[in-house]
Formats: C-alpha cells, sequence, structure tokens
C-alpha cells in the first residue's frame, strides 16, 4: 500500500473540496438559467443551502490542512529528535569510557560498545550478565555495598576493576548515580580505564625506591642491577643491560646486565665506540639514543652472534651522562620480538640512564673522596712523625755538639799515629756520622735551613753524576734523559744532591746484578685534572724528575709505607729507613710533590715536580737542542692543536709556533671542526686530547678523516698507558700521556710528522772528579773509597 505525503493529501482534498463546491454552484445556477419562478420559496432555500454547504466544505477544508500542517511539524520534530537519539547513541558507543546502566541487583540493563572493546566479550555475551561476573573476585565483593552506598548518596566515585574475556585486569576510575526510569530506580555508571596511570605510579614508585638505592653505599654493580631491575620490572617481557665506559674513552665494558646469558655479557664487554658497531657502540658514539626495531633485518648487527644466540629482536639503547656532560656508558632494552617502542618506554629509559649517570657519578665521586682523604691521612702522619723526628734530630744535635768539639781538641792533643789519636779519629768519624742521621732527619722535618739559589736542575744533575757514578756498582747503568735547555728551579743543591743521592741508592738495591737507572727532566704543566688528584700541587709550570729502575719493584702494601721513617724492607744492618723519607721531606720543602708507581718483577719510577722558575738571569749550562727536533720544511706544517685546558694549549701551541709549526689551536672539538673546514692549508697532524666534554678525540679524529683519509694524530691523556692499541698498529697514531715533558710532545711530534723519533743528545761530560774529591774531603771521606750508603 502506496502512502501519501501531507502535501499530496493536502493536494488531493483541495481538488476534491474544489470539484464538489464547482458542480454545487454550477446545479444552482443551471436552475437559474431555467426560469425558475423567483418567489419560489423552495428554490430559494435551495441555492442558500448550497451556499452555505459550499461555505462549510471550505472551512471544513482548510481545518483539515492546518491539522496536516500540525501533523507534518510533528513528524519532522520527531525526525529531528530521532536524529539526534541516534547520534547520541553513537556518540555514546564510540566514547573511550564505559557506559553502563544497572538495576538495584546489578544487572547489565543497557551498555555502550567501549565496554566490549575494554573486556573483549561481544554484546550478545555481556546481555544478562551481572556485573560482578565482569569483575574480579575481591572487586565483586563490594558491589552490594558499592550499590547501598550509592542509592543512600545518590552518586559515588570509586576505583575498581573489570575482568577481561581473557583473564587480564583492567583497572577503572568508575563515577556513578541514580536515575528513575519506566523499569524503576536504575544505576548509571561511568568507567574509565586508568591502566596507563595505574602503570605510572608503578613506575614512580619503583623508580623513587630505585633512586633511594641509589643514593646509599652499595657497590656500583649492586646499584646498576636495581636500575636494570627497574627497567625489566617496567616493561615486562624486557632484558636491560648497562655498559661502562673505559678510561680511555673509546671502549664499552660490562656494568650490570643479571638477566643475560653469560656469553652475551663476554662479548659486549670490551665494546669499542664507533658508528655502526651494534646499538650500544653507536650510541655512545653519536651521543644519542638509537632504536632498532629488528635486529636480523639491520647490517649493525650482522656480525654480532652472540645477539642471535640468546634470542634478541629489537633493541632501543641511550647513552648514559653525567651532569657535566660527560659520556659515562650507555644503557639498553632488548626484546625477544622485533617491536618499536611507546613514548611510554622512551620515557623510562630516560629516566633509568639519569638513574645509572647518578649512580655512576655518585660511586666515581666516592672514589676520588676515599682517595684524597687517604692521602689527607698519610701526610698528616707523616707530617707528625716528621715533627717528633725533627724535635730528637734537634735535641741530639745539643749533644753531638760537645762531643766534637772535644773530639777535635784531643785530635790536636794527642801525638800523630798513637793509638790515642787513632781511637779518637774512629770517636770523631762516628760523631760526624750520626751528625749526619740528624741533617736526614731534619730534613724530613722540613726544620733544616736551606739555601734557595736559582739551579738548573740539569746542571746539577750532570755535576752529581760523577759522584753517583762512584757510589753504585759498576754493573748498573746511568741513564741521563735531560731537556733540552735549562730547567730551572729555586732549590737548595746540597739537599737536591741528597734526593739524587738516595733515590739512586735506593734503586741499587732494587736491582739484582745487571740492571740500569734513568734519571729524566722535562718541563710539564700541571692541570686542575692532575690538582684533583694531588691536591699539594697547584696547576701550573712545573719541572720533572723522575728516576727509573728494571728492579724488582714493589708491592700495594710497601707502597703505602714507602715514605714512612725507618720502615725499610732491606735486612737489618743496611739502611736506616730513612732515605726515601729524606727524599719526601726534601721535596715538601721545596713546594714540590713527588708520586711513585711500581710493578713487581718490573721495576719502579719517581716522580717528582718542583714548581718551575721564571727567571731569565740563571746562564743555561747545557746547549739546548732545538736543532735536535727542529725538522727542515717545519714552516710549511699545519698542526690540529685540540685541548681544553687552557694552559697546556697555550704552553704547547707556543712552543709548536716557535719550533715554525702553523698551529690551529681549538679549546673544544666542534671549535676544531670549525678550523679545519676554514683552513686553506692541508692539515699535516692532529693532536688532540682523548676525553673531552662534547666527543672524544678518537670520534673527532673519525670526523676528520672524512676530509682528510690520512691524517696521521697524536693522542692526550691522563692515563699511564695507551688505550688504542689498534690505531697505534697502523702508524697513524700515537698515545702521550700527561703529564708530558714539553720535549716528550715535540718529540713525538716529530715522530709523526718526519716518520722519525729524534734522539735526545746528552749534555757534554763536565770536570767533576775535582769537585768530587773535594764534596768527600769536606764530609770527612777517606780518599778513592766510594761514599757509604744513607
Amino acid at each position: 500500500m502506496k502512502y501519501l505525503s501531507v502535501d499530496q493529501l493536502k493536494r488531493r482534498i483541495g481538488i476534491t473540496v474544489a470539484v464538489v463546491t464547482g458542480a454545487a454552484l454550477g446545479t444552482f445556477t443551471l436552475g437559474l438559467l431555467r426560469g425558475g419562478d423567483p418567489g419560489d420559496r423552495t428554490s430559494q432555500l435551495q441555492s442558500v443551502l448550497v451556499l452555505l454547504l459550499c461555505m462549510a466544505v471550505a472551512v471544513l477544508a482548510r481545518l483539515l490542512f492546518a491539522h496536516l500542517e500540525h501533523l507534518e511539524e510533528t513528524r519532522r520534530i520527531i525526525e529531528e529528535q530521532r536524529t539526534e537519539l541516534a547520534l547520541k547513541a553513537a556518540q555514546i558507543d564510540a566514547a573511550n569510557d564505559c557506559i553502563v546502566q544497572i538495576d538495584a541487583e546489578g544487572h547489565l540493563i543497557h551498555f555502550n560498545q567501549a565496554l566490549s572493546r575494554m573486556t573483549g566479550y561481544a554484546p550478545e555475551e555481556l546481555a544478562g550478565l551481572k556485573l560482578h561476573q565482569i569483575e574480579p573476585p575481591e572487586c565483586a565483593a563490594q558491589i552490594e555495598p558499592t550499590i547501598r552506598l550509592i542509592t543512600e548518596c545518590g552518586e559515588a566515585a570509586f576505583e575498581s576493576a573489570y575482568r577481561a574475556k581473557d583473564g587480564r585486569v583492567i583497572p577503572v576510575e568508575v563515577r556513578a548515580r541514580t536515575m528513575e526510569s519506566r523499569e524503576g530506580q536504575l544505576i548509571l555508571n561511568i568507567a574509565r580505564d586508568i591502566t596507563q596511570r595505574k602503570q605510572a605510579e608503578i613506575r614512580e614508585q619503583s623508580r623513587l625506591k630505585t633512586l633511594e638505592r641509589v643514593a646509599s653505599d652499595a657497590p656500583l654493580e649492586e646499584l646498576l642491577t636495581s636500575v636494570v631491575r627497574f627497567v625489566e620490572e617496567s616493561i615486562p617481557g624486557s632484558l636491560c643491560s648497562i655498559l661502562l665506559i673505559d678510561n680511555s674513552g673509546t671502549r664499552l665494558h660490562h656494568g650490570a646486565a643479571p638477566s643475560f646469558p653469560s656469553a652475551f655479557n663476554e662479548a659486549m664487554d670490551g665494546l669499542q665506540i664507533l658508528k655502526g658497531n651494534g646499538s650500544c657502540g653507536t650510541a655512545a658514539f653519536l651521543r644519542q639514543r638509537v632504536v632498532i626495531e629488528d635486529l636480523e633485518e639491520h647490517s649493525w648487527w650482522r656480525t654480532f652472534p652472540a645477539a642471535r644466540d640468546a634470542g634478541l629482536r629489537s633493541c632501543w639503547s641511550d647513552p648514559v651522562f653525567a651532569a657535566n656532560g660527560t659520556l659515562l656508558g650507555t644503557i639498553a632494552v632488548y626484546r625477544k620480538e622485533p617491536l618499536p617502542p611507546s613514548e611510554d618506554d622512551l620515557q623510562l629509559l630516560e629516566s633509568a640512564a639519569h638513574l645509572a649517570g647518578i649512580a655512576i657519578s655518585r660511586v666515581r665521586a666516592d672514589e676520588g673522596r676515599h682517595v684524597l682523604e687517604e692521602q689527607l691521612r698519610q701526610s698528616q702522619k707523616i707530617e707528625a712523625v716528621g715533627q717528633l723526628a725533627a724535635g730528637v734530630a734537634h735535641d741530639f744535635n745539643n749533644l753531638l755538639t760537645p762531643i766534637i768539639v772535644y773530639g777535635d781538641m784531643l785530635m790536636r792533643m794527642a801525638p800523630e799515629g798513637s793509638p790515642q789519636a787513632r781511637m779518637v779519629q774512629s770517636m770523631s768519624a762516628a760523631a760526624h756520622k750520626a751528625s749526619e742521621l740528624t741533617q736526614k732527619l731534619l730534613s724530613f722535618g722540613r726544620r733544616q735551613a736551606l739555601h734557595m739559589t736559582l739551579l738548573d736542575l740539569n746542571e746539577v744533575i750532570t755535576s752529581f753524576r760523577e759522584i753517583m757514578r762512584a757510589t753504585i756498582r759498576d754493573e748498573i747503568v746511568i741513564d741521563l734523559i735531560l731537556s733540552p735547555g735549562a730547567a730551572k728551579v729555586q732549590a737548595d743543591r746540597g739537599q737536591l744532591e741528597q734526593v739524587l743521592l738516595n733515590l739512586i741508592l735506593n734503586a741499587q738495591d732494587a736491582i739484582e746484578g745487571r740492571g740500569s737507572i734513568c734519571l729524566e727532566t722535562g718541563h710539564l704543566i700541571l692541570d686542575d685534572e692532575f690538582h684533583r688528584q694531588h691536591p699539594v700541587a697547584k696547576p701550573g709550570h712545573y719541572i720533572l724528575l723522575a728516576c727509573s729502575d728494571d728492579g724488582c719493584g714493589m708491592s700495594e702494601e710497601i707502597l703505602r709505607r714507602v715514605y714512612e721513617p725507618f720502615f725499610s724492607t732491606k735486612e737489618t744492618g743496611r739502611g736506616t729507613g730513612l732515605g726515601l723519607a729524606t727524599v719526601y721531606g726534601i721535596i715538601k720543602h721545596h713546594g714540590g710533590c713527588i708520586e711513585v708507581k711500581s710493578v713487581p718483577g718490573e721495576g719502579t719510577r719517581f716522580a717528582i715536580y718542583l714548581p718551575a722558575s721564571a727567571s731569565l738571569e740563571e746562564p743555561i749550562l747545557t746547549p739546548p737542542l732545538r736543532a735536535k727536533l727542529q725538522q727542515e720544511g717545519s714552516a710549511e706544517k699545519v698542526i690540529l692543536l685540540v685541548v681544553d685546558n687552557r694552559m697546556i694549549r697555550e704552553a704547547t701551541a707556543d712552543l709548536l709556533d716557535s719550533f715554525g709549526y702553523r698551529v690551529l689551536a681549538a679549546d673544544s672539538p666542534a671549535r676544531a671542526m670549525e678550523l679545519a673546514a676554514s683552513s686553506t692549508a692541508d692539515i699535516d697532524l692532529l693532536a688532540t686530547d682523548v676525553i673531552m666534554p662534547e666527543m672524544t678525540g678518537p670520534e673527532l679524529y673519525q670526523k676528520l678523516q672524512e676530509q682528510y683519509p690520512d691524517l696521521p694524530v697524536l693522542y692526550i691523556s691522563g692515563y699511564t698507558s695507551s688505550p688504542l692499541q689498534e690505531e697505534q698498529e697502523s702508524r697513524q697514531a700515537i698515545f702521550l700521556a700527561k703529564p708530558f715533558t714539553l720535549e716528550q710532545f715535540m718529540a713525538r711530534i716529530t715522530e709523526m710528522l718526519f716518520q722519525m723519533a729524534p734522539g735526545v743528545a746528552e749534555p757534554p761530560p763536565l770536570d767533576h772528579r775535582e769537585m768530587a774529591r773535594l764534596i768527600g774531603e769536606q764530609r770527612g771521606y777517606p780518599p778513592h773509597r766510594k761514599e757509604p750508603a744513607p
């Protein structure tokens, strides 16, 4: 059956009314035309009735039209409301929050699609269920008390949970209120998924616990393990590892990775910091995050079978920095399936890297503080013993003075050659030996008066060489490596000679059979890093005096007591135990510092740092060896010098400039890159620090190699051994340890630029025989005899 619209119906009714009216009027008109009697009352009445009928039909038609228009307006309103209701229903279904209506018994009356999406149940499965059937037991037990509370108060807000079809428990935040309907009183619940918020709260709690752990005095490995556990608990199914950068700044070593197999940890230990060398090596090189979603398809991991053996498929790595921007290592999260990290995962990784940086920095700061505290305790201990020794020596000198005086008087009174004269002579010699012993005690206690003059340390050594040669065994060779030019210091000459004598005698006792002793001098700049390790030595220009031997060496236990007075490892009757204690006291009295390094079975090296004198009055007694280091064509050589310490940078730049080299000096790697890019001449050599805030020396070298593939490099570091063995094997790189002398620096420069190691010639020998004889007579030694060991 076809339904007519209101407009169609109105048109048809209008046509019908018009036809009926027209027919009535036509009939009335036709009757008049037939000539009916006008006075006929019946005809008149019929005419009136026809007119009234037509008018009634017209009025009824108008009323019908108005009613139809009202019906049309009502229908339109109903359609609009129906559309609006449909839109609202669609909006409710599209909402992320679950909107659920339940009755007083907990039956699900109405719900939107969000409930199906959240729980995994189809709408047909949810229909007819009670709310407690989709809640975990602990929440289901609270439904009835909660419904009573909502009914009494009208509304309520609380936290609950839904149990999904797959068994997952989804925490929700619920806002509920009562509402009336035809079915009676209902409860409207709006539930919001708060899984991410709960996870964030758990992560924050774990982070705070880890931070508290980091602030404790636990060992570094234990602290890093707690950071790793924090990451693995926050990202289910993940494995985490932390690698630490070594002292050279070129490799990463195992820090903490408790969940990995030992084979993987061994393979990662010693990983070189290089772009393309895995995620961690690249992250440390680029100093930025590296995310690899699938290891099997990435070239950086194809040559790393340990990752495949461990079943790893994805890796997200972040560098770990200290507060000052220094690179400390890397932290990495691994998954056993190829997955990209979420935004929350990346934030967690960044937070874990920050925690690891705090832990590493704190432990290293504590280690440095403990070293300084130990040095302070040792210094205070030696200072106290020195004061005691100086007081004893002073009183002992007072006792020796009358013995020596009366001995000299008796020598004049006794006949020459008599037994009495020989006895007095022996007594006097013993008194003089005792006096020398008190002088050593005074030197250790820094109570002896010094005669400070401007000296050339090179000249002191060469002048004293004959005495040193006559003092030690013939099978021991003394080698001198003296700095070119004068090594000027303000010092007491006799005290320096005492230092030299004690050092070579100590070295002689450490050598069995044949061996060698090397005395070395040089100019060097001690920077802030050295000052932190040796607070006594302020940053500045110093003169180095080093004594090395190839003897038996010393253990750590002996090194800790090496400067203690009367401490000796020699058998009874050999030595007084004051040799190195005297050296320590003399050097301290001169405002210098001394350090010792020794390896059992390899030898010992004492390094003494004396403040250099800036006076220009002292003549240079040894011929300068600049010609030995100067090479033809040096003016054509361009050297890029990258040193962040201003004193060392300026001193080495001035030295290179004085030798005719063109120097491009930079205080940072970024500045070095700018100078290299703007230089009109080719760079012949890069001389750079290994550890710098922006990037390491090797990283800078790799960047410069893009422009200069055959560029040689001289690495400078505060560590005593070269960590760059692979680079040095290519003859394009050489390592120089700080603190270095300027002569050592120039020798390395010459070797790199001209492929030769310039020899350092010894100064010409002076005539010391007469001086040795006079000193021996002054000290009471018989002629042609060796000076006894102190």
